[in-house]
């Protein structure tokens, strides 16, 4: 049952490789305001909206880290793939604390993936299964798969320089993301 998720327990338990941070300040207001439905049926069923912003979160992060930060790092100069850690070691580049938590996109990623969290909760629970519940799942996924094209497409989100955390991405990360097809797709190598 999906209220069973709020468990204090439950994130303590849950053992990641990426440390948990949200992708944005999305809030209840954010899900009231692009899908009012699903906060009455989380208010039906007595759901904390957290611990479904906490799954979102973490599974855009682990989209963002491996899908989107390769193409990043294609389009956008001084941005690498990898890094070294302290240890020496060699790791993904990508640092989740430099995503502009207000950016329009980010909320909205947040927003529907928890949206499709709390469907996602309900239609795998056979005793709750119900029509509406599978439709809505359906246009939650649908919703996030949108956005997520969006996403990849704008990524101007990202504060690369680490100087603009509530944004705008600096003029220089804008001209960059501006044309995706510059010299093919690839600038890597000019």
């Amino acid at each position: 049952m999906p209220w069973q998720l709020q468990s204090e327990n439950y994130f303590k338990e849950f053992k990641v490789s990426v440390p948990y941070q949200r992708i944005s300040n999305a809030t209840v207001d954010d899900i009231i305001f692009y899908d009012p439905a699903a906060e009455r049926r989380a208010s039906a069923l007595n759901v904390n909206w957290d611990t479904y912003f906490h799954v979102s979160s973490q599974e855009w992060l682990y989209k963002l880290e491996f899908g989107w930060w390769r193409m990043y790092c294609d389009t956008v100069f001084g941005a690498t793939y990898y890094k070294n850690n302290p240890q020496g070691q060699l790791i993904s580049a990508f640092n989740p604390s430099q995503l502009m938590k207000n950016d329009q996109t980010l909320k909205r990623l947040d927003v529907f993936g928890a949206v499709m969290v709390l469907y996602q909760s309900l239609v795998t629970d056979v005793s709750n299964l119900n029509d509406v519940d599978m439709a809505n799942y359906k246009f939650a996924q649908e919703r996030c798969e949108t956005e997520w094209a969006k996403a990849r497409e704008l990524s101007n989100f990202y504060d690369l320089a680490n100087n603009a955390p509530n944004g705008p991405a600096t003029k220089l990360e804008e001209n960059w993301l501006a044309d995706v097809d510059y010299f093919n797709g690839d600038r890597r190598f000019f």
